[in-house]
């Protein structure tokens, strides 16, 4: 790079930024360093999550590592994360959700074929037919439509990761936390989709790995963007506050409604 003393005002040539000496005249300067190459560095990010490097590890051995590193080191991941992946990241997402929630799907349908002779119960205490429950249970259990579900379940995937990250990145902009771009916080929402592992257990599998993964998305939009942890908890709650926000009023709005109408909704 080009570097100008400021002492002598004669321009040298010097293979590196920092403290240093003007060949001409001897005195101390300081070589900042290139803006190019500074902007790239953050254009281009870590050195690369083991997925991103999948093709030196080998398929599953990367994906059982970023697996690992994102449930268990969540920081060393997402500051080797880089930002020029997307499509790699987007795979890892896909591959991660579409199978457990599909594993999870199947163990679904196993339990409720265990539970069948407690259908008619069910249905009185719904207050329904029990042949009705039986029809519909059939339909909703069929071999049709679990294929249907697991052939579904990639799109849907897809269409969740790109809208939550579109989210996240919203509240980014307006709280002034996008320092890096979308291409920073697609790469947090993305890895951050590891907890939901945990689809693949029935019950409360579920519930953790999204609590989970709001956790997750927090430690990586603040890796990912270089901010700061209250920052990036704000970032990451800020949706979840509005959608309650907006139940409460809703609730609020619906409860008046139902006393100005005595009770009849």
């Amino acid at each position: 790079m080009l570097a100008r003393c400021p002492s002598c005002r004669n321009t040298f040539s010097t293979e590196r930024s920092g403290t240093q000496d003007c060949p001409v005249c001897g005195k101390p300067l300081v070589v900042p360093e290139a803006p190019a190459q500074a902007s790239a560095a953050q254009r281009v990010g870590g050195a690369g999550t083991p997925w991103e490097r999948r093709a030196q590890l080998g398929f599953w051995t990367a994906w059982g590592q970023t697996l690992q590193q994102a449930l268990f080191e969540p920081s060393r991941l997402f500051a080797s994360a880089r930002l020029d992946r997307g499509a790699a990241q987007l795979g890892f997402a896909v591959l991660t959700t579409s199978l457990f929630s599909a594993i999870g799907n199947v163990f679904d349908r196993l339990l409720r074929a265990r539970l069948q002779g407690y259908y008619d119960q069910l249905a009185a205490a719904l207050n329904v037919s029990p042949e009705m429950f039986r029809k519909a249970a059939a339909v909703a259990d069929s071999p049709a439509s679990l294929v249907a579900l697991l052939l579904a379940l990639p799109l849907f995937v897809l269409l969740f990761v790109y809208a939550n990250a579109a989210v996240t990145h919203f509240f980014a902009l307006v709280m002034g936390q996008a320092k890096r771009g979308f291409a920073a916080t697609f790469a947090a929402c993305a890895y951050a989709s590891a907890p939901l592992v945990l689809l693949a257990v029935p019950g409360c599998g579920s519930i953790v790995g999204v609590i989970w993964l709001v956790v997750l998305t927090g430690v990586g939009l603040k890796q990912t963007h270089g901010i700061s942890s209250g920052g990036a908890a704000g970032v990451t709650l800020a949706p979840y506050l509005l959608v309650c926000c907006v139940g409460m009023v809703a609730v609020a709005a619906a409860a008046m409604r139902m006393g100005q109408t005595g009770g009849t909704p």
